[in-house]
């Protein structure tokens, strides 16, 4: 690949006082519009999946309160919600750079632009790792993890969380230019970036790993003895496998989704990165919305193991008040 498509380590620009101080990569050579044109193409899907998705949610659920939905319903809304942030600051971000072939000024919004691009990737994680904990919860607890009424307690972690992270860093001025859009500062966050890159998101892909190995070996496990067994115990934990089946989903994607970036930032710690495998990075990071389709096709393509005929968490909460009631009328039989 000639040089003009190289993408440099960001630890090579220690001479200059910030990322305004180094060009924009790979300015006046076709790489310039392939990686930006192809980053706008994939926001512009990301943000018509994810409203589609929104859309079809809504309808599918006509005439249903929103809490009703079942869980991981409500939490592909919360993750288009993600990818439609994510896709209109991201495509601000790119579109005035095409237009001006210049970095983001004034370098003011660069940095509004990169607080909130780390801040919706943080969201991300949070909200991937609460997923996995759910599913985990309840294959091997058989316990459903409570978010409060209305989901308020993880929506509070998701928003609240990650600002109260990110908007420290903001005073420390490790936000700016990255030699392509706006988020770590190639010059003043090079060891912001390394943290985010590398420690963070690569802790959070392996944990998430984790839990969805140990969450799929138990749901394959008690499929294949549950499909030997009847009965009204054998039907509910059955519901239960497939809605962790559904919440693991979005451990997937998540993994599929920024498993190069971890690998990128481990990269540019030792030598300049391919062209090829930050290409990689714009298409993967950027389909976001694509990837909260191909859920909402999933869930649709198996309507009938997560709809309200598969009972899903709905029958878990009626078979427990069942049970309460059944204990509770042979309660009052015996005092007679």
């Amino acid at each position: 690949m000639e040089n003009g498509c190289m993408h440099i380590k960001l630890i090579n620009t220690t001479l200059a006082e910030s990322g305004y101080d180094i060009p924009v990569l790979s300015i006046g050579h076709y790489c310039f519009n392939l990686i930006h044109v192809t980053a706008i193409v994939c926001l512009l899907l990301t943000l018509f999946s994810a409203f589609g998705v929104i859309i079809l949610l809504y309808k599918s659920k006509a005439g249903k309160r929103f809490m009703k939905w079942h869980k991981h319903e409500r939490f592909l809304l919360y993750r288009c919600i993600c990818d439609i942030s994510y896709g209109i600051v991201h495509t601000l971000d790119h579109v005035q750079i095409v237009i001006t072939k210049d970095h983001i000024r004034p370098s003011g919004l660069c940095s509004v632009y990169g607080m909130l691009l780390v801040n919706i990737c943080l969201s991300e994680s949070l909200f991937s790792l609460m997923s996995a904990l759910n599913a985990f919860m309840s294959v091997y607890f058989r316990k459903d993890v409570n978010f409060g009424d209305k989901d308020w307690k993880l929506l509070l972690l998701l928003s609240l969380g990650p600002f109260v992270a990110v908007f420290p860093l903001s005073f420390l001025h490790v936000f700016g230019p990255n030699g392509n859009f706006c988020a770590f500062d190639s010059v003043k966050g090079v060891i912001a970036n390394t943290i985010l890159c590398t420690g963070i998101m690569g802790a959070v892909l392996i944990a998430l790993s984790t839990i969805y190995v140990f969450t799929w070996y138990r749901i394959f496990t008690e499929s294949r003895n549950l499909k030997t067994n009847l009965g009204n115990s054998s039907s509910v934990r059955k519901a239960t496998l497939r809605s962790a089946k559904a919440m693991c989903l979005f451990v997937v994607v998540y993994i599929i989704q920024w498993t190069p970036i971890t690998v990128y930032g481990t990269w540019q710690l030792i030598s300049d990165v391919p062209y090829e495998l930050f290409l990689a990075i714009v298409l993967m990071t950027n389909l976001s919305g694509v990837y909260s389709g191909v859920i909402w096709l999933f869930y649709m393509s198996n309507k009938n193991s997560v709809s309200n005929q598969g009972h899903g968490e709905t029958n878990l909460d009626m078979t427990a008040r069942k049970d309460r009631s059944t204990n509770y009328t042979e309660q009052r039989f015996s005092n007679k």
